[in-house]
């Protein structure tokens, strides 16, 4: 039913020669994701920040 491409975890990181592009282009991904979402929180939380600042009693 199913057609399993790999066998092992070693054919599954190695891809016949081409698992070095293909993890770099996932880690790459992966960390400008992470970073986005790091910068992302960071800048919302400075609005808070400012918000909190703006509203404040005087």
């Amino acid at each position: 039913m199913f057609d399993i491409a790999f066998n092992n975890v070693n054919e599954i990181i190695g891809m016949n020669g081409h698992g070095i592009y293909v993890w770099s282009v996932y880690s790459i991904a992966i960390s400008i994701l992470v970073v986005s979402f790091l910068i992302a929180k960071n800048r919302i939380k400075g609005v808070k920040r400012k918000i909190k600042i703006k509203n404040a009693p005087s």
